[in-house]
């Protein structure tokens, strides 16, 4: 499904059509990305290694402990989460994340990430090796909608139908419609049916990770 095709579905479900001023293309593009964004972002919840991503990150020199994303080789301009953190590849010492203020006297082997998802920085503490690079597995966004054949990458092609359900906040522009209940009840299931199936796609139980932290 693209956006042009999600909108058609969101018309639908309001039982409207694209001559309807209330429901143009002006109002109903940014309303498509913010439901698009908001199904994404349970996903991420869910499941943060549904979409995923290993680069090597550089640092920003070989006497620094900073790890600028968006001056690698290959700027990152997706980032949502870390998901792991090694020296050097998959096989080196795992890296364990700290609080910034904490970051200084930590040790060895522990990072920090600060800044926004579209400009983050990863900090290493200042007894890990300096300028060494980093194996990094991460969480990403897929792009947003550019025009109306952008397609809906990162949510399952058979709950595309979600998508619409999530923007029909829209019932209620201006105040004066509710979102009909077996609207609601259809939202509510269908959400909930994607983000089991996301969160589970075998018949075992994820493993747990038990950490030992010092008091």
């Amino acid at each position: 499904m693209n956006r042009g095709t999600l909108k058609t579905l969101i018309r639908t479900y309001l039982f409207t059509s694209d001559d309807d001023p209330a429901y143009s293309d002006t109002v109903l593009d940014p309303i498509a990305q913010q439901a698009y964004d908001s199904v994404l972002s349970d996903i991420n919840q869910a499941k943060p290694d549904y979409l995923s991503k290993t680069v090597t990150l550089a640092a920003d020199s070989s006497a620094s402990h900073d790890y600028i994303f968006a001056t690698q080789a290959v700027p990152i301009d997706d980032f949502a989460s870390w998901l792991e953190v090694r020296y050097t590849d998959e096989d080196g010492t795992a890296l364990e994340e700290a609080r910034l203020e904490e970051l200084r006297g930590a040790g060895s082997d522990f990072f920090a990430i600060t800044g926004p998802d579209e400009a983050p920085v990863l900090t290493t503490s200042k007894d890990s090796p300096a300028g060494t690079p980093l194996f990094f597995r991460y969480g990403y966004w897929p792009a947003d909608f550019v025009d109306d054949s952008s397609t809906l990458a990162g949510v399952p092609v058979k709950y595309h139908d979600v998508v619409a359900l999530e923007a029909l906040f829209a019932y209620g522009l201006g105040g004066e419609q509710r979102l009909p209940p077996e609207l609601f009840n259809r939202w509510r299931d269908r959400k909930a049916q994607m983000l089991a199936r996301v969160g589970r796609r075998g018949v075992q139980n994820s493993r747990s990770r038990l950490v030992d932290v010092d008091l």
